[in-house]
């Protein structure tokens, strides 16, 4: 792959891994994808504290005609939002540094394209990754519900374009001092698990009990019958689901850790954590034990923002604990829906063709400035959202201060 002779390992060994059929190397040489840095198990050296990446949510293509969501409420570009995702790997390549990786937020492709309906899942992901190829970096891939639509947890257990498949969730270093989070949203779900999944049993336990107007299988029901005052109550719907115990154990953990070495943290989960991120039924079902989770000692206050999809319209909200909880536009929604997240020590700068494209035009939301980033395609939005001043070793260096003086008054006391 380069003059370093990285994967110079793996190409020397496919000869006596093909036996006879060592003269197809030079085919397999040439489709070989770059190795995801976040497999090394070590941080890239990129830059000190700073790096990029694409951004891109819910692509949820089909070779069909719009449609419209469950609600009936907004029409879905099936055709048009595959033309999106080629004109963003065209944008990213013109960029004058490519990104480091592209975060695509889950719902590549439409749940239409399953065997009950148009029968092309394959066809459609291979066309969708066939753009996502292009680029000369790795897409961070996360599972969303229309994924779960399309491929049962068995078979995303051995999709070579994701990491883990069963148990998505995992965490990689970009640069020095960043750490990036994946969280998969529907570890707890009535879609993709066998029938005798506990994870999926847990799951029709957890509705029986909060949304009754859903049956077991998921299938049948009215699921949003009576619930339009219900608040955020009416997130107990299949087309959500949940982190569960052990994940936002792990999520705890590698907080913790980021904490204790002055790291701070992107979070990604297809499924919104804050309900002010959407509109109030989009969230996962736990969020409210996910932000416990982000905002515990533990965390230390290392989480910089949280980057979701799901929600078409999108959403932005800064929370009381100076965390940026960015919820980004569908391409199915029309527009240029794509765009490139600058992450430097003290600011996220998002620039994208149109930023409203991308991330809406709402309350608390900064407003965009016109820049040129160096582009062929000429000038792009700009729109700056600023960290906390605070970083995550200072925030534990004052703990440790605060556990020391009370220590100190309890002896005092005794």
């Amino acid at each position: 792959r380069n003059d370093d002779g990285d994967h110079l390992s793996m190409i020397c060994k496919l000869p006596k891994l093909l036996g006879n059929s060592s003269n197809l190397l030079p085919k397999l040489r040439l489709r070989m994808s770059p190795l995801p840095f976040w497999k090394t198990g070590t941080p890239t050296s990129y830059s000190a504290g700073e790096f990029s990446f694409g951004i891109i949510a819910d692509v949820q293509w089909a070779d069909a005609p719009d449609g419209y969501n469950y609600a009936r409420t907004v029409r879905r570009c099936y055709r048009a939002s595959l033309t999106t995702l080629g004109d963003a790997v065209d944008w990213w390549l013109r960029l004058p540094e490519p990104p480091l990786f592209v975060a695509q937020l889950g719902d590549l492709i439409d749940g239409v394209n399953n065997e009950a309906q148009l029968g092309q899942t394959d066809l459609a992901l291979k066309l969708a990754l066939d753009h996502l190829g292009r680029l000369p970096c790795p897409s961070v891939n996360l599972v969303g519900n229309h994924e779960l639509y399309n491929f049962d947890r068995r078979q995303l257990a051995e999709a070579w374009w994701l990491q883990h498949g069963d148990k998505e969730y995992y965490s990689f270093f970009p640069a020095e001092g960043w750490r990036v989070v994946v969280l998969d949203s529907y570890q707890i779900s009535l879609i993709g698990h066998s029938e005798d999944d506990p994870r999926r049993l847990e799951a029709v336990e957890i509705l029986a009990r909060e949304n009754p107007n859903v049956s077991p299988d998921g299938k049948d029901g009215d699921w949003l019958k009576g619930m339009e005052d219900a608040g955020y109550q009416r997130r107990f719907c299949p087309f959500n689901g949940g982190f569960g115990r052990e994940q936002l154990d792990w999520f705890r953990s590698e907080l913790k850790a980021a904490a204790e070495v002055g790291e701070r943290v992107l979070v990604m989960s297809h499924v919104i954590i804050h309900p002010q991120a959407c509109g109030g039924g989009t969230m996962v079902w736990d969020y409210e034990e996910a932000l416990k989770v982000i905002r515990s000692e533990e965390a230390a206050g290392c989480v910089a923002a949280v980057l979701c999809g799901h929600d078409h319209r999108g959403n932005y909200h800064r929370d009381d604990f100076g965390v940026h909880h960015m919820t980004f536009i569908s391409p199915l929604s029309g527009g240029k829906a794509y765009g490139l997240m600058k992450v430097e020590a003290g600011c996220l700068e998002i620039q994208a063709p149109t930023i409203n494209d991308l991330l809406p035009d709402v309350e608390g939301r900064p407003s965009p400035t016109t820049i040129n980033n160096g582009s062929v395609l000429g000038p792009c939005e700009s729109l700056k959202l600023q960290l906390s001043d605070v970083d995550a070793s200072l925030v534990m260096e004052e703990k440790k201060i605060s556990t020391s003086t009370i220590a100190d008054q309890e002896i005092v006391a005794a």
